[in-house]
């Protein structure tokens, strides 16, 4: 067999690590402008904001260094665990918790603080899906349904914008598809997928349909001259900070209500959601677009890489993160055309949501493992499970 020494030698030669150079430092790049908009754009003042900022910031680096040097190969063994530990913590655990302390409303701060690990619910489910292989249109009705369930179950027991639940679903559904296309779970492509399109598009419309108040944001981001004082007011803001930038330097004069909007930038709530216009409004349009299409190409290069991975687990995972900061990325931009869905959508790394930016860097390292340790993992086997009857 040979000394243990040169076996390894030649072991680490076969499988050495894949380089993440072009994945993480993009991120790092990100990382650093994030600092400089909350100091420069966002114009974050306060001790305790830097404070919880610089902590965050301190945790999700460290948080990436430990993640990448890990096997995430190795959680396909706890996928059914992870799964059920995140309906109790998650979906469970807050409304239990409101139900102790009725005083305490659904935005009290073990659900603000515990919804953010939507952003990683992704990954879980790239490990479930893992398991659904050959099982074919059963496989697909089960994948979607490990979707639907956290998702409506928390529709139902909380009343929230639902964007991060919204953002998990996406990149779930997405997922979903990569896999249908791939062939993943052996049955008619074109049939799994829109089979799959019209029953989101149908839950989708009911959803929409069955509570006013969602109704009413959906017109509003239509026409929203409509309801100019309620819904629509936020929209006509931002299509007219847009209207009014120019393609490079300072816009033109604003109405005064939305001169107002531009003075209060950075002490409101919406600020995360007007980044894109305000920017494009101070500083031109151009200037707006240049973190958008430097998140596009880290994304395209992403998605490059990973459908190279050689397991159908890793590119599972590779493309679980990818699709996250892919629907962040949409939403927010969709904010930027005017189409505001989700005021609380944010712009990955850039926002000054702290939970968000930690999330992010959290993906980021998740992503760096997965493609760091490529090639160490093999596909077990599976077989197309069919349905055979015999009379004897």
């Amino acid at each position: 067999m040979g000394e243990p020494e040169a076996l390894g030698l030649l072991f680490d030669a076969s499988y050495r690590p894949a380089a993440t150079f072009g994945v993480l430092a993009p991120i790092a790049l990100y990382a650093l402008l994030g600092v400089v908009f909350r100091l420069f754009v966002y114009q974050m003042s306060g001790s305790a904001p830097w404070r919880d900022f610089m902590i965050a910031l301190i945790l999700g680096a460290l948080g990436v260094a430990l993640l990448f040097r890990l096997n995430l190969y190795r959680s396909i063994r706890f996928g059914w665990i992870a799964f059920a530990a995140f309906l109790v913590i998650v979906v469970v655990f807050p409304s239990v918790y409101s139900a102790i302390f009725e005083q305490m409303s659904f935005r009290s701060r073990p659900y603000e603080t515990l919804q953010y690990l939507w952003m990683l619910f992704p990954l879980i489910y790239a490990l479930l899906l893992y398991r659904l292989r050959g099982l074919g249109f059963f496989g697909v009705f089960a994948a979607a349904a490990l979707v639907g369930v956290p998702v409506l179950t928390s529709m139902v027991l909380y009343w929230s914008g639902f964007y991060l639940e919204a953002l998990a679903s996406f990149a779930c559904i997405g997922l979903l598809i990569i896999a249908i296309r791939s062939g993943f779970f052996a049955c008619k492509k074109g049939v799994a997928i829109a089979m799959l399109v019209f029953g989101v598009l149908l839950i989708a419309a009911v959803l929409i349909i069955a509570e006013p108040n969602r109704l009413a944001r959906v017109l509003a981001v239509l026409n929203p001259a409509r309801d100019p004082q309620g819904d629509g007011w936020l929209v006509l803001r931002i299509r007219e900070l847009i209207s009014h930038a120019s393609i490079f330097g300072a816009g033109s004069a604003l109405p005064t209500v939305t001169q107002e909007v531009v003075a209060r930038f950075g002490e409101s709530t919406n600020s995360q959601s007007l980044l894109l216009a305000m920017l494009a409004y101070r500083y031109g349009i151009a200037v707006a677009a240049l973190p958008v299409l430097g998140l596009v190409a880290w994304l395209t290069y992403g998605f490059s890489r990973a459908r190279k991975i050689g397991s159908t687990l890793g590119k599972l995972l590779a493309h679980a993160v990818l699709l996250v900061f892919a629907a962040e990325t949409v939403l927010s931009v969709a904010v930027f055309l005017g189409y505001p869905l989700w005021y609380s959508a944010v712009f990955p790394f850039l926002t000054d949501n702290t939970m968000a930016f930690e999330m992010n860097l959290l993906l980021a390292g998740m992503l760096a493992s997965v493609l760091r340790t490529d090639g160490l993992f093999l596909d077990t086997s599976f077989r197309q499970k069919k349905l055979h009857l015999r009379l004897e």
